[in-house]
């Protein structure tokens, strides 16, 4: 089953369509759609074109790549996504306990007590449905919402809302959405880049039942004779989250630092709009290897500050590896945003260790 639906390209499935919704209104269905339960296919396809860096390849490759998916949604704490690929298939469950992953390669079963809320990007995050909520919860109503062409997705008479970004602190240009007027799930997402014509990230369903899931597909399985681990995150910036915040101040390049999470106190989030920096400490070491990897992908830009830094830039997400002089500090700093805030960002990060 998987083989095959490794062969279907979810652009098939898009084809105009006569549905009409106030954009408006469609938008705020859209925002308030997280209890509408699913099953489906989708595919994804990013052209960031972020280069290869071995201890952040999981990101690169998901947002440089296109990524096969099948999912059962029940809600928030209920799902479960299958990645596909021509080697085999990695299963994603969230439970009201928490989350588990099946490794079929690996034939591994990792028991994960929880992730925080700011982590790297998941394939599951490039969901339709997914996309579009976290998308829009960095929206504000000052950005305008405009009607576009229905399609007729995975079956779906889809109506078109586009949000225009108006805030000068964000990369994001735009976020195109096509819904299903009568429940709100979107179907099929698009987002654009300010000041590059092609959307930059693309999903859609092609295959999609509304309505809730088979309970048993929902339940973690493993392979007989295949192992079990437990895991107190499963995210990198989960890891390093659970370490020492002291050094992230309480502003970044303007913006206010959101109250830590709960047991995350390393985990610095500043402002709250789609333009939100993230800032991560980082142990030496790491930051070294990070530093040498972008160098050696040769597609960095050195940052012009009282220490060390470099950025990986794309029109739409930015991503930073800054150190101190002597080495002793080092932090992780990433965003929806243009290279001034990155650069601004950098600077005061590392002014805030200096008497």
């Amino acid at each position: 089953m998987a083989a095959l639906l490794v062969g279907v390209p979810a652009a098939i499935a898009a084809r105009p369509g006569d549905a009409r919704a106030d954009p408006a209104q469609l938008r705020d269905l859209v925002a308030a759609s997280a209890d509408r339960p699913w099953t489906g296919y989708a595919e994804a396809r990013a052209a960031l074109g972020l280069p290869r860096i071995a201890q952040l390849a999981d990101v690169t490759t998901l947002l440089s790549g296109v990524t096969r998916m099948r999912g059962w949604y029940a809600a928030p704490d209920r799902s479960r996504v299958d990645v596909l690929s021509a080697v085999g298939e990695r299963d994603r469950y969230t439970t009201p306990r928490g989350q588990a992953v099946w490794d079929y390669g690996a034939e591994l079963l990792t028991v994960v007590a929880r992730d925080p809320q700011v982590r790297l990007p998941r394939p599951e995050d490039l969901l339709p449905p997914e996309l579009a909520r976290r998308l829009l919860a960095g929206t504000t109503s000052a950005d305008p919402a405009t009607e576009l062409p229905s399609r007729r997705v995975a079956g779906v008479d889809a109506a078109g809302v586009r949000v225009t970004v108006a805030d000068p602190e964000t990369t994001v240009g735009a976020l195109d959405v096509w819904a299903d007027p009568a429940t709100g799930l979107p179907v099929a997402v698009e987002v654009r880049a300010k000041g590059v014509a092609e959307p930059l990230i693309t999903t859609a369903f092609g295959e999609l039942t509304q309505g809730p899931p088979d309970p048993s597909a929902l339940e973690p399985r493993r392979g007989p004779g295949a192992g079990v681990t437990r895991s107190p995150t499963s995210d990198l910036f989960g890891v390093l989250g659970r370490g020492d915040g002291s050094s992230l101040p309480a502003s970044l390049a303007g913006r206010e630092r959101v109250r830590p999470e709960r047991g995350f106190p390393a985990l610095g989030r500043y402002g709250t709009t789609l333009g939100q920096l993230i800032a991560v400490p980082l142990p030496p070491d790491l930051a070294a290897t990070l530093l040498a990897g972008i160098d050696r992908a040769g597609a960095g830009r050195t940052l012009t500050v009282e220490g060390q830094g470099s950025a990986l830039e794309t029109p739409l997400l930015t991503l930073a590896v800054v150190r101190s002089d002597d080495g002793a500090r080092a932090w992780v700093l990433a965003g929806l945003v243009p290279p001034a805030a990155i650069d601004s960002g950098a600077t005061d990060l590392l002014a805030g260790g200096r008497t």
